[in-house]
């Protein structure tokens, strides 16, 4: 498995009453994805309408088909990056 940041931002048709009321059953989604170890990091910026998700998956594709099983998917741009371990210094 490969790692991914993922960037999701808002998107500018966000019905922000429809997704005050979406929080519980997103809250159970990222429950059940992290079970299944696929999300590691759920980060929501609300001043930027950002969240930032590390992500497991094989490709970028599918760090993307895996974030559509979020209910507030819907309401996403996503943006993908591989990201690699830091490089140790040399001793």
């Amino acid at each position: 498995m490969n790692q991914f940041m993922v960037v999701a931002t808002f998107g500018p048709a966000t019905l922000m009453d429809e997704l005050t009321t979406m929080v519980p059953g997103e809250m159970t989604q990222v429950k059940v994805l992290k079970g299944e170890r696929v999300p590691s990091t759920v980060r929501v910026s609300v001043a930027r309408d950002k969240v930032f998700l590390e992500v497991s998956a094989a490709d970028a594709a599918g760090a993307e088909v895996t974030l559509q099983r979020l209910p507030m998917a819907k309401f996403w741009d996503l943006e993908v990056f591989q990201v690699h371990a830091p490089v140790s210094d040399p001793v």
